[in-house]
């Protein structure tokens, strides 16, 4: 059998088409829907919603409950994962050469963070604690890596917040055939907000699990097996390259890694975005909200235009959710196992680093251990939870909906992952949960049920069953329902046909 060249792709170019817009209109879908429960106890949102469904595109259930955060947003809209996700977006179609420079995406979240969207008159609402610190470094324009890790280790460097994973999934599509810039491109872009290495091999391995999706992983366990995904694994050199990226902006080992190369005549090619002069009356309101709720403060009135659920009868519960539900249907074999040599291969980031809290002494974890011990070091301790979350024996076992870690990087990496090895329920009761539609229906449905920060949580899950399943994967109005669709559309498309461009330019040189 003739190996598969690791920039190939095995389906064919609508597929692989397909994949992609379902990769990124799953994000915002799944953001979305998320938002219904996002910041909500898992009781809570049993009490808005039973076990579902949730109204959401056209489709009818449980309306939206609409309190002093939901109020910001309109219906079917999304929230800051996505618009992320769109900078990104945005900062590699301006260079388009395949790379994400840093400080072009710092520039354009730093933008981003005063005017909002300007193409679709949206405030920058929804910031969290870890962006909106890493937005107000001095230095953050021209240092990202830098200001990410002063944060960091301002807080006792224990900050893996889940920022970075939720605008990931782009960077799985740019350069798919091409791993190696994947990776870089991921560690790239993490690092400008977030630098405990936590929150960066969790946007890293979303964003490697969505290429290798592409190039048409996920259906075959034994083809997958017999891949070389990315031929500079083997060496030991490269490993040391990438362990050195998880220290640039920082002061381990080195000062001089504190002020790294990021190719300043790149990122001074930075366009910025025409500023309407009329902002709509509700944006001002949101935005003066958003503001204040980074530096502190009370808020400003609400516009009135937003109305606020009040007391509604608790919701009752559906006899029957329409299908087995998400850990009942079992695993997929041949996802799983490609998932798993996502993490297998990666791991070494976790277990290798020396960006570790400061008072953490490194020691060698080989030296006299029996299998009855501990993890000697906070190195394998990450490692161990970081496979425990994506690999979870149950959904419950990840407690998204716990109020003080819901926030966690592998909360979210591993709710990813665990819906996409999922195998589609082959007898759902309802036919509204039939084929591959039905199971996007479903797991939304589930995931966002657990509550916690559920919209993080959905982006990165719709992200991944998109790459797995395509478009034709979600539910049509779901998509095409979304706020905004025009321009997500047209955006969306510009980006696609340049990734396929510059993809079937490398096929015609092999």
């Amino acid at each position: 059998m003739t190996p598969i060249p690791s920039t190939q792709s095995t389906l064919t170019r609508p597929e692989i088409e397909s994949r992609i817009l379902g990769c990124l209109f799953g994000n915002a879908v799944g953001d979305a829907y998320g938002l219904a429960t996002e910041f909500m106890s898992k009781e809570s949102a049993f009490a808005h919603y039973g076990n579902g469904p949730i109204a959401f595109g056209g489709d009818e259930g449980h309306p939206v409950w609409i309190d002093s955060h939901r109020g910001k947003w309109d219906r079917n809209d999304f929230t800051d994962d996505t618009d992320q996700m769109l900078l990104i977006l945005q900062s590699l179609q301006q260079t388009a050469n395949g790379r994400l420079h840093p400080t072009v995406f710092a520039r354009r979240l730093k933008e981003w963070s005063v005017i909002g969207f300007p193409e679709m008159e949206t405030p920058p609402r929804g910031i969290g604690y870890t962006v909106g610190s890493t937005l107000s470094h001095p230095e953050f324009r021209y240092n990202p890596h830098r200001a990410s890790f002063d944060i960091w280790n301002s807080r006792g460097r224990n900050l893996a917040a889940n920022g970075a994973v939720m605008r990931t999934s782009v960077l799985g599509v740019e350069s798919f055939w091409d791993e190696t810039r994947v990776v870089e491109n991921a560690l790239a872009a993490a690092k400008v907000t977030h630098a405990d290495p936590r929150s960066i091999i969790s946007a890293l391995i979303a964003s490697v699990l969505i290429s290798r999706l592409l190039r048409g992983g996920g259906t075959n366990e034994h083809a997958d097996s017999a891949r070389v995904w990315n031929p500079r694994l083997r060496d030991s050199e490269y490993h040391e390259e990438l362990l050195e990226y998880l220290r640039r902006g920082t002061d381990i080992r080195t000062l001089d890694t504190l002020d790294p190369d990021y190719e300043r005549d790149i990122g001074n090619e930075f366009k910025r975005k025409p500023v309407k002069q009329s902002v709509p009356p509700t944006i001002k309101y949101n935005f003066f909200n958003t503001v204040r709720g980074i530096v502190g403060g009370p808020s400003a009135p609400v516009s009135p235009k937003v109305e606020y659920s009040t007391k509604r009868p608790r919701a009752i519960a559906r006899d029957n959710i329409g299908w087995a539900g998400l850990d009942n249907v079992g695993e997929h074999d041949a996802m799983t196992a490609l998932a798993r040599s996502v993490v297998s291969d990666y791991l070494f980031l976790i277990k290798e680093t020396d960006v570790v809290p400061a008072s953490v002494t490194i020691t060698n974890p080989a030296l006299q251990r029996t299998s009855e011990e501990q993890p000697r070091t906070i190195q394998e301790r990450w490692a161990e939870q970081l496979q425990a979350n994506c690999f979870p024996e149950s959904l419950h076992k990840l407690e998204l909906g716990d109020g003080e870690a819901m926030g966690y990087a592998y909360k979210c990496v591993g709710a990813g992952f665990y819906a996409v090895t999922r195998r589609i329920d082959p007898l759902p009761t309802d036919p509204n949960y039939e084929g591959t539609c039905g199971f996007f229906r479903g797991v939304t449905e589930v995931i966002t049920l657990e509550a916690g920060d559920a919209d993080t949580n959905m982006a990165v899950v719709g992200s991944l069953l998109g790459a797995r399943h395509g478009l034709e994967g979600i539910p049509q109005n779901w998509w095409t329902g979304l706020k905004h669709f025009e321009f997500l559309t047209e955006t969306f498309n510009e980006f696609l046909a340049r990734v396929m461009d510059s993809y079937e330019e490398v096929q015609a040189q092999q």
